[in-house]
């Protein structure tokens, strides 16, 4: 789990954790992103997970620093079964992993278990968002009047995405396979979707849960980051980072949410 000081985030997440997989032996490690604030003296309060600090070793572009963060976790992992998780990821239920478990103990090509983004969206939102994609309209330009042949979207298969994502280690341990690749071919595509292509052409597959069933095991706060740390990191966009601030503000005031913030048992 890469981090990079959201005290209100990770508190809540590594609580969940502890909650709902108390019954099943897992290593958590928290790989620290040179936090500067009081989620770091958190971490190094626990002890039940293991705390690895970047500090100054942090890449400054926080794309490259969350990826790498990833290498720095599968590096520092020794067990049959991978887990990348945002802080911003909250666990509900405890039947989660064994749910995420199941289609790799059944297929031993399956080397990753995930789900698509997890947000309930209105046939009509999603056409209207499609509709005025500014993005592919602005590429649509470039490709019109300044014949950049290049400015094209990106192709995107359905796989799981790296909010949480369980692998299947051998493989990617046996290819050298790793989550922030420079010379990657897939540039432009997020961690877990270069680490699906990856696997994919090598005769690995991917199972893709149903985005209403992953609800609910888990929620997810897209750009979370961003809404609690607008001062640092913010959307290029208004609209957006003011979206993502009162879907934090609705969030953290859910009873559910209220009792794992208070509930500093699951901290021992």
């Amino acid at each position: 789990m890469p981090h990079w000081q959201v005290r209100e985030l990770i508190t809540i997440t590594l609580r969940s954790i502890r909650k709902y997989t108390a019954h099943i032996p897992i290593e958590v490690i928290v790989v620290d992103n040179g936090s500067q604030d009081d989620s770091l003296d958190y971490l190094r309060s626990l002890s039940w997970i293991r705390l690895i600090e970047r500090g100054d070793q942090t890449p400054k572009h926080w794309v490259q620093a969350f990826k790498s963060a990833l290498d720095v976790g599968l590096d520092n992992c020794h067990s049959e079964y991978f887990i990348i998780m945002h802080t911003d990821t909250v666990i509900k239920r405890p039947d989660w992993l064994e749910r995420m478990l199941q289609p790799m103990q059944a297929d031993p090509r399956c080397a990753a278990v995930g789900a698509w983004k997890l947000e309930k969206v209105h046939p009509l939102y999603d056409f209207l968002k499609k509709a005025a994609d500014t993005k592919k309209a602005g590429l649509w330009l470039r490709r019109t009047f300044l014949r950049e042949a290049a400015a094209r979207p990106l192709n995107r298969e359905l796989c799981p995405r790296d909010y949480c994502t369980l692998y299947r280690s051998a493989p990617i341990r046996r290819f050298g396979l790793r989550f922030c690749n420079l010379d990657s071919p897939y540039k432009g595509y997020t961690a877990g979707e270069q680490m699906y292509y990856y696997l994919r052409d090598r005769g690995y597959r991917a199972e893709v849960l149903d985005t209403h069933e992953m609800m609910l095991y888990m929620e997810h706060i897209a750009h979370a980051t961003a809404g609690l740390r607008p001062d640092q990191r913010h959307l290029n966009h208004r609209r957006a980072q003011k979206k993502v601030e009162r879907k934090l503000r609705r969030f953290f005031a859910l009873p559910w949410i209220q009792e794992l913030t208070l509930d500093n048992s699951l901290d021992r």
